[in-house]
């Protein structure tokens, strides 16, 4: 695995290089502190598997820096790194071709968790900016319990909808053609988006939110 980091902050560069030995221990790492000096180890290295990229670099807006190396690379997945948890700027990174939004707080394994399934072809947010937003646009509501957007990616509902039916993480796995690990880490990420300590409470929040219906028979789990 070729990893690019573009990123002007040594010491987190440095404490991501060990996050990705972590996710495979022959991974070659190479680094960019501005997207000036990434564009020559981009043209160098089309065998990349991975950028990661900063937000904020000097000399280049963030949508233009995106777009640039999605255009030079547009097979390769590239995953924003950044301290920034605004949800505009998530959204306007994303819908530039971000496959990922990590916020740079987010502790080692949840981060090899996260670029894993990125790997595996899914958008992955960290689930404190949705839990962010989902807390905002409860209090613009002022307690009334009106509908809020559905804070979950795709396949977060996907495994949110299976979780209602009252399935294992073995059973959800198999229904979907996905790993159990990566099921275990879509749950935890439903439990840290809605703040709650288990799948029950999960799914009743879910229920009352209308972001999923009911189980058979009005079972949940």
């Amino acid at each position: 695995m070729k990893v690019l980091i573009v990123d002007d902050h040594r010491l987190f560069v440095d404490g991501m290089c060990l996050v990705l030995e972590n996710l495979d221990a022959s991974v070659q790492i190479l680094d960019a502190k501005s997207y000036e000096d990434a564009l020559p180890k981009i043209s160098d290295n089309p065998d990349l598997d991975l950028v990661l990229l900063d937000l904020d670099l000097p000399g280049i807006s963030d949508i233009e820096a995106l777009t640039s190396i999605r255009h030079q690379l547009p097979s390769i997945p590239v995953v924003i790194l950044s301290g920034n948890q605004d949800a505009g700027k998530v959204q306007e990174m994303l819908n530039a071709g971000a496959q990922g939004y990590i916020v740079k707080s987010t502790k080692a394994n949840s981060m090899v968790q996260a670029l894993k399934l990125v790997f595996s072809g899914e958008i992955y947010i960290s689930p404190e900016i949705i839990s962010q937003q989902i807390n905002l646009q409860a209090s613009k509501s002022e307690g009334c319990i009106d509908y809020v957007e559905m804070p979950f990616t795709s396949r977060q509902h996907d495994v949110l909808n299976e979780m209602v039916h009252g399935f294992s993480n073995k059973e959800i796995a198999r229904k979907l053609d996905i790993s159990e690990s990566t099921v275990r880490v879509h749950v935890a990420a439903i439990l840290k988006i809605l703040n709650v300590a288990n799948r029950t409470r999960a799914v009743n929040v879910a229920i009352q939110k209308g972001w999923v219906e009911m189980g058979e028979n009005g079972k949940s789990i």
